[in-house]
């Protein structure tokens, strides 16, 4: 009777702990199922939400594509509407042909990125293309507006100077055939004729330049520059004599000395110059490029370049260096 009440005791005290055992695994179950089951419905709210945000997306970049093309419509307008002027400069011209290109090339490379099939990819890199997308349109109407109006103020000063070139010149073919009326009025036309013989030159500029990775840029720091480029625009004459012209240049320091490419030290005398060279002139229209090199490093500040023919000076521009 002992041995029996004694095999019964063991199991007596596992039962219990059976039980608590299961009911300790199906309280996990149910935490388990009840997490999954939020978690389950946490996935479907961002799969609903990320739906809508694709179909906002996808109405953003339609709205993006019609904002680029009508950018870049009026851009081309108004590159047209400079183009269409019949006393176009002639450089001027090629420039705005090039502009047009680029701008052209500019809305095909945003489009692409507006377009992207990555941009679907993933929930970010959409957003992240279209706000780029936003950005490189507003970069491109702004700096190509700014070339437009600088193109438009050229064109207009351009037109302005040759109207009063002609002006001179008609004065002094009036003169050149009444010279021989009166003595004393023989000289003051000689005095005008003389002037009527110099080169007419308009937008003179002189610009300190570089050369980087093959291709001329501007730079006003003094340690970078390599050169002086100088450009202007030497005007049709039927008065002046067709034949080579000697012109001379000066750069006047900021100290008043002239740069000169011979010597690194620096002299005030009127009988140096910079630059001389020759242009063959035919009267008609001709632009003209020179550069000036030096092996002494530019000092800084404001500099004044003169342009010399015949003994005078014809025309002058200023740049400053830093």
């Amino acid at each position: 009777m002992d041995q029996t009440n004694q095999a019964e005791t063991p199991k007596n005290k596992a039962l219990p702990l059976f039980i608590l055992l299961f009911l300790a695994s199906l309280a996990l179950s149910a935490f388990l199922f009840f997490k999954y089951a939020k978690n389950a419905a946490t996935i479907q709210q961002q799969s609903e939400e990320l739906k809508l945000s694709y179909e906002i997306l996808e109405l953003d970049r339609n709205s993006i594509l019609n904002k680029l093309a009508i950018v870049e419509q009026k851009l081309q307008d108004r590159i047209n509407e400079i183009l269409a002027q019949e006393d176009l400069k002639e450089d001027l011209r090629k420039q705005l042909l090039a502009k047009s290109r680029a701008l052209g090339a500019a809305r095909s490379k945003i489009s692409r990125l507006i377009t992207s099939e990555g941009g679907m990819a993933s929930s970010s890199s959409g957003p992240r293309n279209l706000l780029e997308a936003t950005k490189q349109i507003k970069h491109l109407r702004d700096s190509v507006t700014s070339y437009i109006a600088k193109a438009e103020r050229s064109q207009q000063n351009y037109v302005t100077a040759k109207k009063a070139a002609a002006k001179t010149e008609a004065l002094s073919l009036v003169l050149l055939k009444a010279q021989d009326s009166v003595t004393q009025e023989n000289k003051l036309l000689i005095n005008k004729l003389s002037a009527a013989s110099l080169l007419r030159v308009i937008e003179f500029l002189a610009t300190p330049v570089r050369n980087r990775r093959g291709t001329i840029e501007s730079t006003d720091k003094a340690s970078k520059v390599e050169r002086i480029k100088f450009s202007f625009l030497v005007q049709e004459s039927t008065l002046i004599e067709k034949e080579d012209k000697d012109l001379l240049i000066r750069i006047i320091s900021p100290n008043g000395s002239v740069l000169t490419q011979n010597t690194n030290k620096l002299t005030a005398s009127k009988e140096l110059f910079s630059l001389r060279e020759s242009i063959t002139f035919d009267g008609s229209e001709k632009g003209v490029t020179l550069y000036y090199a030096q092996e002494a490093e530019y000092k800084d500040g404001a500099y004044t370049a003169e342009l010399w023919h015949s003994g005078k000076i014809i025309n002058s521009n200023r740049f400053s260096l830093r």
